[in-house]
């Protein structure tokens, strides 16, 4: 042994941990829970121990596993262990389950009750299953993707045949297929993903011998993020460590999580596994890590208050050396545009003394991007989504695009070939070149022209025939002229578009593009309300010019990001913005009635919080486009948890363009000097005059309508841009225009669900 490999990692034991690192690391022996809070350095505990277990307690590295969840974390952990030991050790087995449980499946082939030689991935599991439903004429009722999802999800909650078969006898159908789905696999000698974690489950429980040697063997267990274990892993667990008689028979056991993070129950992980670590694993000793490396106090005090709302938890709290002062705003907008554009003077403003790259926009769910890019482009703000695309890239969008260049534009053959088959209509790649061919000779004709001459010369037949028929029959009555909204739900319901995405994708995948569908819409909805769009050729060059400008931008390194929730977990950033949280957005609307439900959405909103070093703002709208038609939100329930006296909460519903870049500015810390004219805004030949929104409440500030100057001041009933008002007749509104007259009277037009009116503001009142 290097005895200078062995002092550097003394030294870094006592230098760079902390003391309840130190014990975590040095706790070599029985079961070990540790709770390790988010930006607590988990992942630096979990490896110091291994190399503790090799330095300085001797263990040989084959004696030691370490189990994480993907790929980039196992090869994170090799990384920093090759750190501590240098190269003159072997490295122990760092991996997934999945590919442990593939490494002891592959050396006990004798043990196997069906050999087998290859594994599924998801292309070649929906193919196999694709053959069973059309062997079955079960097309109209399901489909591969949603049925590999139905059969994974049973495999990750159950743990033996037995239970497998209750489960699925619960749908009679669907138990048939599981069957036919079994028997081909072992026909083809293949197990799918979620077999191997059965199979090296079953080798622990049916062979006592294997059972016995392995813990001989193995006598060291160590598991990152043990909150996002499911049933499998966990009964794994037990019987990679338990004896018969359910007595600890190996070493230790070390798991490392925080149940607070546990946000992926859609994918089967259970929080049931580390709240119930210590039944399972009698003698548990628990070591919290609470000392957070990250964020400045006040974002943890935030944080540690929204937490503690959650029954379903180990209690802790996290802290910091790092102080702040005013570093979480909480603001108000009047709607998903104003917010976008409160994000995007955020980043202009921000962009002068630090990395776009450094600030992250966190939403609940993909369609939300939409009205943040449309801002964030419109002010020349480079931005990247991380772990989705674009919105108006994303492939049900581009998809239904695709059918309206159509109506403007028969000729287009790039959006021809797209749709074509989408949805499936039996028209593949044989049909499409043919037609590519025809259409080649025919230069002239347009896409249904074509079509037709394929018919009359019988070149398509039979199925193939109706199919193309049926695609262009879609487009009849369909004009250029069309209002785009009403163009595209005439497409939507020849389609069947939504039941087509529930059928093709997973739950939550077809859900998230049903969300982009209707989003689209609401896209449509704005541009016609608001920018003088009326034709599907309008809007089309309005998408177009967004993503040229996006195209553009883009080759700029230096981007914000923007992100769902769920794909910010580990991760951290100076600034986080929190957008959009009101009830039905944050926590979901699928979350409302269950209180475990809701619970999981509270910790993605910790998870949202916890990922900022520096500041957090957190916006919510008080109205937003929801079917077409601007409806108001409640705010979340999560905002109630947090004392007012840990932020600032400020009302910008009626802020303008100035008025968000000196409160940012100020907020930021950043001198600027709005323009002379910043606040004066003229409506027709009157003059509005807004205070500085930093000597008032903005919920205070009122606007004085004048004539002129010779014409004596007059107070007349205040009125705003975007209020919303109530009338008796029509409703609740929003002001558009306002034109002040002679004598005191105001005239007002008012966009209601059923359309714009101009009233005399003495018929409304304010909401």
């Amino acid at each position: 042994m290097n005895p200078q490999i062995k002092q550097n990692f003394a030294e870094f034991l006592t230098t760079k941990l902390n003391t309840e690192q130190q014990k975590a690391v040095q706790q070599t022996c029985g079961p070990l829970l540790v709770t390790a809070g988010a930006g607590s350095g988990k992942t630096r505990v979990i490896t110091a121990r291994i190399a503790h277990l090799i330095l300085n307690e001797g263990v040989s590295p084959h004696a030691i596993i370490a189990l994480t969840f993907t790929n980039k974390a196992a090869k994170e952990m090799q990384e920093r262990i090759t750190q501590f030991l240098g190269n003159r050790y072997e490295l122990p087995f760092i991996g997934t389950f999945h590919s442990y449980c593939l490494r002891i499946l592959k050396e006990n082939p004798d043990l196997l009750t069906y050999p087998f030689f290859s594994i599924l991935d998801s292309d070649d599991q929906q193919k196999l299953l694709t053959g069973i439903i059309n062997r079955n004429a079960l097309q109209k009722g399901v489909t591969a993707k949603n049925l590999s999802y139905q059969i994974s999800s049973i495999k990750n909650s159950a743990t033996d045949a037995e239970q497998i078969d209750i489960m699925y006898k619960v749908n009679p159908h669907l138990h048939s297929v599981f069957k036919s789905y079994e028997q081909e696999k072992r026909a083809s000698k293949c197990l799918d993903f979620d077999d191997l974690l059965l199979e090296g489950l079953k080798l622990f429980t049916n062979h006592p011998k294997f059972k016995t040697a392995s813990q001989e063997k193995i006598r060291h267990i160590l598991v990152d993020e043990y909150q996002d274990t499911n049933v499998v892993q966990h009964e794994l667990l037990k019987a990679m460590s338990l004896d018969t008689r359910n007595k600890f028979a190996i070493d230790s056991i070390c798991v490392v999580g925080d149940e607070d993070q546990s946000i992926y129950s859609w994918r089967g992980a259970t929080i049931a596994n580390i709240i119930n670590f210590k039944k399972d694993f009698p003698q548990t000793v628990s070591i919290k890590i609470e000392q957070n490396y990250r964020s400045v106090q006040s974002i943890l005090d935030i944080a540690n208050q929204v937490i503690s709302n959650n029954k379903q938890r180990n209690p802790k709290k996290l802290w910091s050396d790092k102080k702040g002062h005013d570093r979480i705003r909480h603001i108000t907008c009047m709607t998903e545009y104003q917010e976008g554009d409160l994000i995007a003077n955020l980043a202009s403003v921000a962009s002068k003394t630090q990395k776009l790259s450094s600030i992250a926009v966190l939403y609940r769910t993909h369609f939300q991007s939409r009205a943040i890019e449309e801002a964030l482009i419109r002010n020349a703000i480079p931005y990247k989504i991380i772990g989705g695309v674009q919105f108006y890239e994303r492939k049900e969008i581009k998809d239904l695009l695709a059918y309206l260049r159509l109506i403007i534009n028969p000729f287009d053959r790039a959006s021809f070939f797209r749709v074509i088959n989408v949805p499936t209509r039996g028209l593949g790649l044989k049909f499409e070149e043919m037609f590519y061919h025809y259409w080649n000779t025919e230069l002239f004709l347009n896409f249904i022209d074509v079509a037709q001459k394929c018919i009359e010369t019988a070149q398509v037949t039979g199925t193939k025939k109706s199919s193309l028929e049926d695609f262009c029959a879609i487009f009849n009555g369909c004009k250029p002229e069309d209002k785009p909204t009403q163009a595209l739900d005439h497409i939507i319901s020849k389609l069947g578009y939504l039941s087509y995405l529930k059928g093709e994708y997973e739950p939550e995948d077809a859900l998230s593009r049903i969300e982009n569908v209707k989003e689209l819409l609401n896209a449509m909805k704005h541009f016609e309300s608001s920018n003088s769009v009326a034709t599907i050729e309008q809007f089309l060059h309005e998408v177009a010019l967004m993503q040229e400008k996006t195209n553009k931008k883009n080759e700029n390194h230096d981007a914000m990001l923007l992100m769902t929730l769920h794909a910010a977990k580990g991760l951290e950033f100076d600034t986080v913005i929190l957008s959009g949280l009101e009830d039905g957005l944050l926590p979901s609307s699928r979350s409302l009635m269950q209180e475990d439900s809701i619970e999981e959405e509270r910790r993605l909103f910790y998870v949202g919080i916890t990922r900022a070093r520096e500041r957090l703002l957190i916006t919510h709208a008080r109205y937003r486009y929801a079917f077409r038609s601007m409806t108001d939100t409640l705010p979340s329930r999560f905002l109630d948890e947090i004392p007012t006296n840990l932020t600032v909460a400020e009302n910008a519903s009626y802020w303008k363009t100035p008025d968000m870049r000196t409160a940012m500015s100020a907020w930021l810390g950043e001198k600027t000097t709005a323009p002379a004219e910043s606040h004066v805004m003229t409506f027709g030949a009157a003059k509005t005059t807004l205070p500085d929104p930093f000597e008032e409440s903005s919920t205070q500030i009122t606007r004085t309508l004048t004539m002129n100057d010779e014409t004596p001041q007059k107070k007349v009933k205040k009125f705003r841009l975007q209020q919303p008002v109530q009338h008796e007749k029509f409703g609740i509104g929003l002001v558009e225009e306002i034109e002040a007259k002679g004598s005191g009277v105001t005239y007002l037009t008012i966009k209601f669900k059923t359309g714009k009116k101009k009233l005399d503001s003495q018929f409304v009142t304010s909401v």
